[in-house]
């Protein structure tokens, strides 16, 4: 049997999630997950907006990831794994108390006052 060697490559393409999309944020100690229903107000495929559907709440990011796929939020793998990876630095950052922002590189490191360092 031959095994095929894969270079891992980023899929660049962005393909919208019929089932919706996901604002998270941590707020009161907790992780939060909204989930929001595609509204498009065009004919084409483009999201305009979205009309917030349910509400995630939980401090571990396989208990919200769990209960997202059990609630059927999401038809998309990629989609998922975004989610995920979401999901865990958005852990990370309560844990040891950083700042997380949606989309954007975890920074982990404090300088000596505190601060999260560049």
């Amino acid at each position: 049997m031959d095994i095929r060697k894969i270079k891992a490559t980023p899929f660049r393409r962005i393909v919208f999630d019929t089932k919706g999309f996901f604002v998270i944020y941590i707020q009161n100690g907790e992780i939060v997950a909204e989930h929001y229903q595609n509204v498009s107000k065009g004919t084409g495929l483009q999201v305009d907006t979205g009309k917030l559907d349910a509400v995630i709440t939980g401090k571990d990011s396989i208990s919200i990831g769990q209960t997202i796929v059990r609630e059927g939020l999401v038809s998309r793998t990629d989609h998922s794994i975004h989610i995920g990876r979401e999901l865990m630095k958005a852990e990370i950052a309560l844990r040891h108390g950083l700042k997380y922002e949606q989309c954007k590189d975890l920074k982990l490191t404090k300088d000596s006052e505190g601060n999260e360092c560049e």
